[in-house]
């Protein structure tokens, strides 16, 4: 970076991060408490002002219309920084830089775009997505919410659930069916305002975690908008929603790096504090190895984030990067906040600690942006269909050698392996959800091992060659279970015929 010319955006966006995010830490540590936000379940106006203050809600948004026009990988080092502190606060920026005002900004309407941005920019306005709906589930092609055309506007009907900033949000992302704008099963995205009338806003869900964050249901009774509301092609809502939805994962993804570096934070203070037989417990070898996974595994997490902003940034597809990040983000910050716990010992139980709130709040990100096992299971039909990300990359770091040979190795095992199964299985694969999973989780663990190894400083070699060893020992795991799977695929259908008949 030393080098880039003062016009390359990369170094202006560097120099605009050195100066935001050691703000954000100050802001967060200073103003926010977690502990708070999480028994009142709501955060505060004041925060919501703070963050404006800051810029944080115009981030993503160009500075043509007062925003800083920060890339998506840029603004995962945001909310990473405000997770560290608290989750819901991180959701209700990260759903608002990403899946809330992504749409609009790149293929709004030109009048829509000078109307709504300046206000979402500011913080003025919040936004908000709605997709999901309860009889649909992870299955947004069964969606229910209808838009009708009638003359020049068009006509919005059905209900919309886990609407998360719903409850104050002024402007919703809408993904709906329009069988009038390109045929019966058609889907379009539309911005509505939430003053329109017919939008009916419900209560506050209770949660187990993320309970600062708002989470409602938003009803459409013929709600109207004008055609120009529609985001993109009409029709194109399926396609149009996938790419948000790169986004969103990214965002959430960054959001469990910071929630466990917040563990892992918490955690190393107090092993370093509380002493047995005389001793830190940090001292402990078992606590070691506990303190190092959780180290490594925050590293890598961090590494597959940072790889698919800079996917982003060059202009790739990010679609399947940002769900392999998400997978192993929302599951490994989900462990690493359970090591923490165990770690603080009976003190872990406690809510004054802070420990189990993050908990709490993690363990969501493994069910929202799409059910991880949902999602792994169009990760192992995308790994049948093409490995040439992680195949054809050759790990240049002398410092690493050993893990990056180990890492080409696995790359080799995992592209030879999922050959046999294309061979043997053809097509019909994908009909295999166990099978699937496993080369999916396989794929994951050899990709974020991979950019590990390929991301790693002088500073960091030892973490980052902990960790692709850790992933190199887990992808082969999976990889040896995957001659297994139809036999554990019968042997759970013959429980679960003796616990629920046909």
């Amino acid at each position: 970076m030393a080098n880039a010319a003062p016009s390359d955006p990369r170094a202006s966006e560097a120099e605009t991060l050195a100066v935001l995010l050691p703000e954000v830490a100050r802001f967060m540590a200073c103003e926010v408490d977690g502990y708070e936000i999480d028994r009142e379940g709501a955060i505060p106006p004041a925060v919501r002002a703070g963050l404006a203050a800051l810029g944080l809600f115009g981030m993503t948004i160009p500075e043509v219309y007062g925003g800083a026009g920060l890339s998506l990988g840029a603004a995962c080092r945001v909310v990473a920084e405000i997770a560290r502190v608290d989750r819901s606060v991180a959701i209700m920026v990260g759903l608002h830089a990403g899946l809330g005002t992504r749409g609009l900004v790149e293929i709004g309407a030109p009048a829509m775009r000078a109307r709504w941005l300046p206000r979402l920019a500011s913080g003025d306005c919040v936004a908000s997505f709605a997709a999901t709906e309860a009889g649909a589930g992870s299955a947004l092609t069964g969606i229910g919410t209808t838009g009708r055309l009638v003359g020049g506007d068009l006509h919005l009907d059905g209900e919309k659930s886990y609407v998360t900033n719903g409850g104050f949000a002024g402007l919703f992302t809408v993904l709906v069916r329009t069988p009038g704008l390109g045929g019966d099963r058609a889907q379009s995205i539309v911005c509505v305002p939430a003053d329109t009338r017919g939008v009916r806003i419900g209560p506050e869900e209770k949660k187990l975690g993320i309970r600062g964050s708002s989470t409602v249901t938003v009803t459409f009774d013929d709600a109207r908008v004008p055609l120009d509301h529609v985001l993109g092609t009409p029709g194109d809502g399926m396609r149009q929603a996938n790419r948000l939805l790169a986004w969103g994962r990214t965002l959430m993804s960054a959001g469990c790096v910071g929630a466990a570096r917040g563990a892992l934070d918490a955690t190393v203070a107090h092993v370093r504090d509380r002493r047995q037989f005389g001793t830190p417990i940090g001292d402990f070898a078992a606590t070691r190895a506990h303190v190092a996974w959780m180290a490594a595994r925050t590293y890598a997490m961090d590494a597959l984030v940072r790889s698919v902003g800079d996917a982003q940034s060059r202009g790739d597809a990010i679609d399947l990067d940002s769900t392999m990040a998400k997978v192993l983000c929302s599951e490994g910050a989900f462990e690493v906040c359970d090591r923490a716990v165990q770690l603080h010992g009976a003190l872990g139980f406690l809510e004054e600690t802070g420990v189990p709130r993050i908990l709490r709040d993690t363990r969501i990100t493994r069910i929202f942006e799409g059910a991880n096992d949902v999602l792994l299971l169009r990760i192992g039909a995308a790994a049948l269909g093409d490995l040439t990300d992680s195949a054809t990359t050759r790990i240049a770091n002398r410092g690493l050698s050993v893990a990056a040979r180990r890492v080409e190795d696995l790359v080799r095992a995992l592209r030879r392996e999922t050959g046999h199964v294309r061979d043997r299985r053809g097509i019909g694969a994908v009909r295999h959800q166990l099978l699937l999973q496993r080369l999916a989780r396989a794929l994951v663990c050899t990709t974020a091992a991979r950019v590990s190894v390929e991301r790693a400083g002088e500073e960091d070699q030892a973490v980052a060659g902990y960790a692709a060893d850790l992933l190199a020992d887990e992808a082969y795991g999976w990889l040896s279970r995957l001659s297994r799977a139809d036999a554990d695929e019968e042997a759970a259908r013959e429980v679960t015929d003796r616990i629920y008949p046909r």
